[in-house]
């Protein structure tokens, strides 16, 4: 199943990491803001296949997220990923003017 998060939660996630694996759909190179320890699997025709090559355990904790305004890429991918049978997708849709502040989103 796949649950869209707001952007607290997005943030609480960012600081525990409680076993969560974070993919930013955006290439490393482009993305407004860095984060550790964070995947970037770009979003297209073979985004399902090296996710799931990369992560097989589909009760793994999974965040999608892309900081580019607009983009619906991160509903989509999560789409994808709970049509293949992962059971816990959070995706988050944020925007460039995210800033990180010591230890999360401001």
């Amino acid at each position: 199943m796949k649950y869209e998060i707001p952007r607290e939660a997005f943030k609480q996630r960012l600081e525990e990491r409680m076993n969560f694996v974070f993919v930013d759909l955006l290439p490393a190179e482009k993305t407004p803001v860095k984060f550790e320890n964070v995947v970037h699997i770009s979003y297209d025709s073979q985004f399902k296949t090296q996710f799931s090559s990369q992560f097989p355990n589909k009760n793994q904790n999974i965040v999608i997220y892309s900081l580019d305004k607009n983009d619906i890429s991160p509903s989509k991918a999560a789409d994808e990923l709970a049509e293949l049978g992962y059971n816990f997708v959070y995706y988050y849709m944020g925007s460039s003017e995210d800033e990180v502040l010591d230890k999360g989103l401001n």
